[in-house]
């Protein structure tokens, strides 16, 4: 059926060609983009030595029978990874990919499409969005030109290009298929291009083009097999990446601003829209200290409106430490414009120097400007697990600072406000330091 599909496919973009251009020019045309594309696009080979894990090397009794002791690891020397990339910078020799393609990698090679088989360098790679850029140094590099991915639509035509499988420089042909694709739990930062481009082992780090040859996303690969991914591909928007490896050739790192706030899309007022409202603030962050509340509606984040949990976290995440923010808020029915300046994420999230504190995050409290960051309702000390309020999300332990927005500060006072309450109901609650919103329906 699919098969049948792409015939039917393949067969109108032929009369849409036939009755718009002659054919031959059509074919021509789109022949010479691919050709610039496949003479950009290389395929990449690393070699390291990795540590072996899966599950029944994490089980006890495994362990056990095969004589391994608490602690000790199985490492594979000379594992090898392949994928592929994509040459941005001819001159400089440039070369975007995914991170975990070149991961602790002691040796990278490249296959050039002329055959050439050149060393490569890390310039600098950034887990959390799966992106990498090498280096080589060689004569007569083709690079190409990044897109606009925003341009892009669903059923807008592509092609992607890389080396699935070992075979070098293959493209395959398809439409986009969903924008703006996250919660997928692949990455730490995602909205992915969804396209129904074949896409194989050995694609990831390869490019997604239009028929002008643009570099409109990175190829990020396909979900796990036993998800039933046929047809199914994502490739990291260019607009997204160009700036991380922009950032990576100037720094080798990407250093992030931190922020202190979580979002979600949430019903708002009678009229049934949906706003991106503030559900979790940490506890002395930067935005919680600059006057963030918990059920703030986020219109815009300097000057630009977003619409999804993806599209803020991936904004905030691309500013760096010390910038300066706009956030415009309505509360209470009120718009407010915040000015706030982030911190480091990664001085946030330094560890002290004691091995009994590694992984710790430590905050010092000072005089905080959020009633939810102020323990002053009661502790849970019991939650059932088979209970609605579990199920939720509350937990023993967590304070209960305020239901509706109003201070839950007696029994009494708590029984009034469930009593008043008119269908959903908010918790305030503050958790480990963290102030969160759980909507109960």
């Amino acid at each position: 059926m699919q098969n049948f599909l792409r015939f039917l496919l393949a067969a109108a973009i032929c009369a849409f060609a036939a009755s718009s251009a002659p054919a031959s020019g059509f074919d021509a045309g789109f022949s010479d983009s691919l050709a610039r594309v496949r003479s950009a696009v290389v395929g990449i080979s690393s070699t390291a030595s990795r540590i072996l894990t899966n599950d029944l090397l994490d089980d006890a009794n495994v362990r056990k029978i095969l004589g391994l002791p608490d602690g000790v690891l199985i490492v594979q020397s000379g594992a090898t990874v392949t994928g592929s990339g994509v040459i941005i910078d001819s001159e400089h020799g440039y070369i975007v990919t995914n991170s975990h393609v070149i991961a602790d990698a002691d040796e990278i090679e490249v296959t050039l499409k002329d055959g050439r088989v050149l060393q490569a360098e890390i310039v600098g790679s950034d887990g959390p969005t799966d992106l990498a850029v090498i280096k080589i140094s060689a004569p007569g590099l083709v690079a190409l030109d990044w897109g606009r991915s925003s341009d892009l639509k669903v059923g807008h035509f592509v092609a992607a290009v890389g080396s699935p499988l070992g075979l070098e420089q293959t493209a395959t042909f398809g439409i986009v298929s969903g924008l703006g694709r996250s919660g997928l739990g692949i990455d730490e930062y995602e909205d992915y291009i969804q396209t129904d481009a074949a896409l194989n082992p050995g694609n990831s780090g390869g490019a997604l083009v239009n028929a002008a040859g643009e570099l409109l996303g990175v190829v990020r690969g396909v979900p796990p097999p036993n998800e039933g991914a046929q047809g199914i591909g994502f490739a990291i928007p260019s607009e997204f990446a160009s700036k991380i490896v922009r950032a990576l050739i100037e720094d080798g790192e990407i250093r992030r601003g931190w922020l202190g706030v979580s979002v979600t899309l949430s019903q708002v007022g009678i009229d049934a829209t949906q706003d991106l409202v503030v559900d979790r603030l940490s506890c002395n962050s930067t935005a919680e200290r600059q006057g963030v509340k918990l059920g703030d509606a986020v219109t815009a984040l300097n000057g630009h409106a977003v619409s999804t949990e993806a599209a803020f976290k991936n904004a905030v995440s691309l500013l760096a430490p010390d910038a300066q923010v706009i956030l415009d808020i309505r509360r209470e029915g009120r718009t407010r414009r915040l000015e706030l300046t982030l911190a480091d994420a990664a001085s946030v999230r330094s560890a002290p120097v004691h091995r009994a504190l590694d992984t710790v995050t430590l905050a010092f409290p000072v005089s905080s400007a959020s009633r939810a960051c102020t323990p002053n309702g009661p502790v849970l000390l019991e939650v059932p697990s088979d209970s609605i309020a579990y199920a939720a999300g509350l937990r023993a332990g967590d304070y209960l600072t305020s239901i509706n927005g109003e201070p839950a500060v007696s029994s009494p006072r708590i029984q009034d406000l469930l009593d008043a309450a008119n269908g959903k109901v908010s918790f305030d609650i503050l958790r480990a330091g963290t102030a969160y919103r759980i909507e109960v329906p």
